[in-house]
């Protein structure tokens, strides 16, 4: 049995310019519920966003960006899909969502990916996992309009040569033994 991981990945928070748009946003997207919203400090507002129970949240938005220029605050904010069906309904979500931008489907390899910049251009990125380990960076674009068979079986040809792939499971129960997180 696998012994918990020393750290993971729990949520994201950042700041936004306009909590209920962002609020919508990712509401009608990505289908975050609210979970909490409420005063915080005392000029600013905070929204806990989460799409499992088992995470009180998995998304955090603050009042209060005031940072207009070029600055980025962070790069991107992921988001672990469930299927190729899920994907096409984010992307076309996307597509219909006002002030998105920058839509663009990448595989990696280890996770077939869409990504955009939101209406307030922060970068998102919704995937599923490959069943492959590939060694990134790795991103080609791909089409998610293509059948599920289809897109599995060109990003199976098109990795067929590369040196770096393994089984994901494989590659994951050897990172678990190095990090001594398997229990004998």
């Amino acid at each position: 049995m696998a012994k918990k991981p020393p750290l993971s990945i729990s949520h994201a928070g950042f700041h936004v310019f306009d909590m209920a748009h962002m609020v919508d946003f990712f509401t009608t997207v990505y289908g975050f519920h609210i979970i909490d919203h409420g005063p915080y400090e005392e000029t600013e507002e905070i929204t806990f966003l989460s799409t499992d129970p088992s995470d009180h949240h998995q998304l955090v938005l603050y009042s209060g960006r005031t940072n207009t220029g070029d600055e980025v605050h962070y790069n991107h904010i992921s988001f672990r899909a469930d299927s190729f069906a899920r994907l096409r309904t984010i992307h076309s979500s996307l597509k219909d969502y006002p002030g998105v931008t920058r839509i663009s489907t990448i595989v990696h390899g280890n996770a077939w990916s869409v990504y955009c910049f939101d209406p307030e251009g922060n970068r998102t990125e919704a995937f599923i996992d490959t069943p492959w380990h590939v060694a990134q960076p790795f991103g080609i674009p791909f089409e998610l309009s293509l059948s599920d068979e289809e897109i599995y079986a060109w990003t199976e040809e098109l990795l067929k040569d590369n040196q770096t792939v393994l089984p994901f499971d494989e590659w994951r129960q050897s990172r678990a033994k190095e990090w001594g997180l398997l229990s004998n």
